[in-house]
């Protein structure tokens, strides 16, 4: 994989070991009902998931929307697409497409409502991709983001200065990895308005963290940005901080509202 385009080339080229993680990482839970309060999701609405990976979120949406609303997923990821079809398979009203890039396969003013979670640090091009989403929302409809700032991310017993030397080292795998705060701007930016803000955050002290950590792990190896052994004893140090108390992991997620 290219450096230059590591931050999306690694969603399209999962190894098995990283789809595993995924598994885990996207299921859905109830807890994340709250990720998705402002953006007033109701019955008979047309939503759209982009970067749905396997499915677990949208599915979650489609009971929202009930059997007169509508869910689409986007992703670009041809495993994801097939495995989230499979998932609903026994689901009229679910239906996943591959993309290519920020071009959406949908008609001008087709959604009610369209979700972005943790998919735009990852996009080349921010402003083509909002533009786009704001296509094909109806006018009032509403696009909500929920992404990570990795600015703000905290791993005890690590301490700042080597998180902060460990996400560089991983930052080729962003295209923007405080995205966070940029999102409202770039929203205003594209047309959107009555923009809000909310600011939350995933907070570990059991070790479902380390899955984050795991594959921040893998790309700094791919991309040889720190020394194998020191990435792996720095691994080890958390899972230890697990046994002794002493392990927290913290990211904020912004959650980004603005209206078409």
């Amino acid at each position: 994989m290219a450096s230059d385009s590591f931050y999306t080339d690694h969603w399209k080229e999962i190894e098995e070991e990283r789809f595993a993680r995924y598994e885990q990482m996207f299921a859905w839970r109830e807890s994340q009902q709250a990720l998705l309060q402002p953006a007033a999701i109701g019955k008979g609405q047309a939503v759209l998931d982009v970067g749905s990976g396997p499915g677990f979120f949208a599915l979650a949406l489609a009971d929202m929307v009930g059997d007169a609303g509508r869910i689409h997923g986007v992703d670009i990821n041809t495993r994801f697409v097939g495995d989230a079809n499979k998932r609903a398979i026994d689901r009229d009203n679910v239906t996943f497409h591959h993309v290519t890039d920020h071009r959406l396969p949908f008609p001008d003013g087709d959604f009610d409502r369209v979700i972005c979670k943790n998919v735009l640090e990852y996009v080349p091009d921010l402003e083509a991709t909002l533009l786009e989403v704001h296509r094909v929302l109806q006018p009032g409809g509403r696009l909500h983001v929920i992404d990570s700032d990795w600015g703000f991310v905290v791993v005890e017993p690590w301490g700042k200065k080597t998180v902060d030397r460990f996400f560089e080292a991983a930052s080729a795998a962003f295209k923007e990895p405080c995205i966070g705060r940029r999102v409202p701007g770039s929203m205003a930016a594209a047309g959107f308005s009555s923009i809000e803000v909310k600011l939350t955050s995933f907070v570990d002290r059991e070790g479902s963290g380390l899955n984050v950590l795991t594959n921040m792990a893998g790309y700094i190896k791919t991309l040889a940005t720190l020394p194998d052994a020191e990435v792996d004893a720095l691994l080890d140090q958390a899972r230890a901080g697990i046994v002794t108390g002493h392990y927290l992991f913290c990211l904020p997620q912004f959650l980004v509202t603005g209206v078409r």
